[in-house]
């Protein structure tokens, strides 16, 4: 599908650092239809395109959204790429260029009971699966952990979507970080869990998750997060030089924050070399299709297989997915 012209319809702000956008055809006109847990990609200019999930607070009675607008949420980044800099200014009646929905963060249907745990503004594609669930009169149990009352969205529309099963989780309430292996213990042999949030919480989940030997497919999880382009990434170590260049297939990759070099074989993945040497970024399908085992690309050329990129963030060569993709030049320095 083309990209669409949309038009800044409304602002509002949920917290002190998150702002919702009512983004609309300028004619009014239906927009296409969309799925709980789907998002949007904006190209934000001088930044390139950034995703946002669909935030719907209503109960959901059918298999998509037929909507007029689209709603997102963005907090704002101060020490990021610019991309929630740039939201962040927008006004009223401002036009943006969005590529269609898309959803690589599917509910997927039947009866096995649903917990739901948003981690600060990953709440947004939990909000609309919430209302997905109770539309269908499917039954879930919701954790939202923040660091602080102000840094919840979206609580009263939980609230009406949850009721009872939701749990609120203030870190300095509590003093601590949501127990989230303790939670996964709590439930029900059956249920299916779904993630949204930063870093650091997602990977507590799949090690939780690990521990406890569960199934690959009974945790589902999404990370959003921009890619800061290269003057704003901190350096923790001086980059070595290049180790000597070969025809073999293979080629070189640096972690930037530790300068830690490695080749990569013709037979190996850059994410295999890296569990392989005690580096384990983030990572679920291993077929570059869900997306989370996107890094930052601070030099050199990506060699692009994933399924995820759009043909502008692959032609940009900002971000690429280490379980699939290659480089396309000897040397590749990653943001890790």
């Amino acid at each position: 599908m083309t990209d669409l012209l949309l038009t800044v319809k409304d602002i509002k702000a949920e917290t002190a650092a998150i702002t919702c956008f009512c983004l609309v055809r300028a004619d009014g006109a239906a927009l296409p239809d969309f799925a709980a847990g789907s998002h949007i990609t904006i190209a934000i200019p001088g930044v390139g395109p950034r995703k946002y999930s669909l935030v719907h607070a209503e109960p959901i009675v059918s298999d998509v959204i037929a909507p007029t607008s689209y709603v997102i949420a963005v907090r704002l980044e101060v020490a990021g790429g610019g991309g929630s800099r740039y939201m962040h200014a927008l006004k009223v009646g401002q036009t943006l260029q969005v590529s269609p929905p898309q959803s690589n963060f599917p509910i997927e249907s039947g009866a096995a009971p649903v917990a739901l745990i948003a981690g600060g503004v990953g709440v947004t594609p939990l909000l609309t699966m919430a209302a997905a669930l109770k539309g269908a009169g499917r039954p879930f149990r919701m954790v939202y952990a923040a660091r602080s009352q102000h840094d919840l969205a979206f609580r009263e529309a939980l609230e009406r979507l949850a009721g009872s099963d939701l749990t609120v989780h203030l870190d300095d309430v509590a003093g601590r970080l949501f127990d989230i292996e303790a939670y996964f213990r709590s439930l029900p042999e059956a249920a299916r869990v779904y993630m949204c949030g930063p870093k650091p919480m997602l990977k507590a989940g799949m090690a939780a998750a690990k521990r406890l030997g569960w199934p690959r497919d009974r945790l589902t999880f999404e990370l959003f997060y921009s890619v800061a382009p290269a003057r704003d990434v901190a350096v923790a170590t001086p980059v070595p030089p290049p180790l000597p260049r070969v025809t073999d297939g293979s080629f070189e990759v640096v972690v930037k924050s530790s300068g830690q070099c490695f080749r990569i074989p013709a037979e190996k993945s850059i994410l295999d070399v890296l569990i392989d040497a005690g580096v384990d970024p983030i990572h679920d399908c291993k077929r570059g299709e869900c997306g989370v085992c996107q890094v930052g690309v601070i030099e050199g050329i990506p060699d692009h297989k994933d399924h995820i990129l759009s043909d502008s963030e692959r032609a940009e060569n900002k971000v690429m997915h280490v379980c699939i993709s290659r480089s396309k030049t000897p040397r590749l320095v990653l943001d890790l």
